[in-house]
């Protein structure tokens, strides 16, 4: 008893910097082991990775109508730097962001939950969990998805410390990079303006610094912006990125929607390949995207064995590329019917019971949260956030026509690596989700512990 209460003053007594150092050199330690002994040859890539190997310039005007272009960028660096060994270099540049992110994950940790066991632990996860650590050897943008997600969480968390100007312009710029890296955070164009206005209702002494997070937020909504007019007057579609028609396009045939599309030709196209594949008629129509991969494969590492999907898309023969405005009525009108609205609600219903337990823990936080606001007129902010990403994330792989196939992939797929990535990006929140839920639990016998886990 008197070895576990010295153990437990001594941990209590700790500085940060020596525990964060230990859980660092113990990251390290079994990232080296799992990279280094156990899979040195370790890769993983897709046919969506091939999709990153084009050509940009944003300054010149050239843009990608499929990928935005920061990975893009990144991917062109290296190749550059390196030529053929460029994917030594990418994923040492990963691996070292990734473990970077260790860091800030520490101290968004220590700001939210308030056992420091679980904070040690649940770093310890974030740092050595085979989802994440993974994504370090894809030729994808995961990796820096995780590590961006982890950033802006403490860039968050640091304003909420200790509010000033320069992190909440910071706050309300960052969505900006984060999207040119994946279009998914463009959540965060919404979630960023709600937290600068309960801020701004509730702390009158802030208002002059929250306006630097408006400032910053303004910066990002006409970044986005402006990026859609140049893939408007390069690409011919304001869009951040055309893979959403491609996806909306393969649930409309997945779900018979398309049959009310109003395109008498389209509809043969799919009756006469539907039975085959959803992705056939998909890509039957939407063409462009095999010349787009056909163009991207070409810049793409030869010696790397291609992939089952990636030999599916080179099997698709060259037909007809019709025009994007087309197929957007085509698929628009689809949308509007009876059958695909159907189709949304099982599909819903179908992926809030593959995350069941998830949507129960987050469903149990909103309730502590709210808690903790009528009772004792406190927010929690991080936490709040967290869940607000999450459930930003969810709504967004629901609304932006992610095929149920793509929500069926687990972590037994093909090869070494191929699972979900769709909720990568939200890897980090759902940890600390995950992690205050169980601190809440820990702390349930003493009341006062409690009331101080919740706020």
């Amino acid at each position: 008893m008197k070895k576990n209460n010295w153990l437990h003053n001594k941990i209590s007594q700790c500085p940060d910097y020596v525990l964060l150092g230990a859980v660092l050199i113990l990251c390290l330690g079994y990232r080296w082991f799992y990279f280094g002994i156990l899979h040195p040859n370790a890769i993983s890539y897709n046919s969506d990775s091939v999709s990153y190997f084009t050509i940009v310039n944003i300054f010149e005007g050239v843009v990608d109508a499929y990928r935005t272009p920061l990975y893009i960028y990144v991917l062109d660096f290296f190749q550059n730097l390196s030529g053929d060994n460029f994917l030594r270099h990418l994923f040492l540049f990963q691996q070292t962001i990734s473990f970077l992110s260790i860091i800030p994950f520490y101290y968004i940790s220590k700001n939210l939950l308030r056992n420091r066991y679980l904070i040690i632990g649940v770093t310890i996860f974030y740092g050595c969990w085979f989802p994440i650590i993974i994504q370090n050897v894809n030729i994808n943008p995961e990796s820096l998805c995780i590590a961006g997600s982890t950033f802006v969480l403490y860039l968050f968390v640091k304003y909420i410390e200790k509010p000033a100007k320069y992190t909440a312009a910071a706050i309300g710029i960052f969505p900006f990079i984060l999207i040119m890296l994946k279009p998914t955070y463009l959540i965060l164009l919404g979630v960023i303006p709600v937290f600068l206005i309960v801020r701004f209702i509730h702390f009158r002494q802030e208002r002059k610094i929250l306006y630097w997070g408006l400032l910053g937020w303004l910066i990002a909504v006409f970044g986005v912006l402006g990026y859609c007019e140049m893939n408007n007057r390069y690409n011919g579609q304001f869009v951040l990125s055309k893979v959403t028609l491609s996806n909306s396009l393969d649930s409309v045939i997945e779900s018979g929607a398309y049959k009310h599309g109003g395109d008498a030709e389209f509809i043969t196209v799919i009756d006469a390949t539907r039975q085959r594949s959803f992705y056939i008629s998909q890509f039957l129509l939407d063409n462009d995207s095999i010349n787009n991969y056909k163009r991207c494969y070409n810049r793409f590492p030869q010696y790397l064995p291609l992939t089952n999907d990636m030999r599916f898309i080179s099997s698709l023969p060259d037909t007809v590329n019709y025009p994007y405005e087309r197929l957007s009525r085509f698929v628009k009108k689809s949308q509007y019917s009876m059958t695909y609205f159907v189709y949304m609600f099982k599909r819903t219903i179908d992926f809030v019971w593959e995350y069941i337990i998830l949507f129960l823990i987050i469903i149990l936080e909103s309730i502590i949260i709210v808690f903790a606001f009528v009772k004792y007129r406190r927010i929690a902010w991080t936490l709040s956030f967290c869940v607000l990403f999450v459930l930003g994330q969810f709504i967004s792989i629901i609304i932006g026509g992610i095929g149920h196939n793509h929500l069926l992939m687990r972590i037994i797929g093909i090869g070494y690596y191929e699972y979900n990535r769709l909720l990568v990006p939200s890897y980090p929140c759902i940890i600390q989700i995950t992690a205050s839920f169980v601190g809440i639990l820990i702390s349930s016998l003493d009341k006062e512990k409690f009331i101080k886990s919740i706020l």
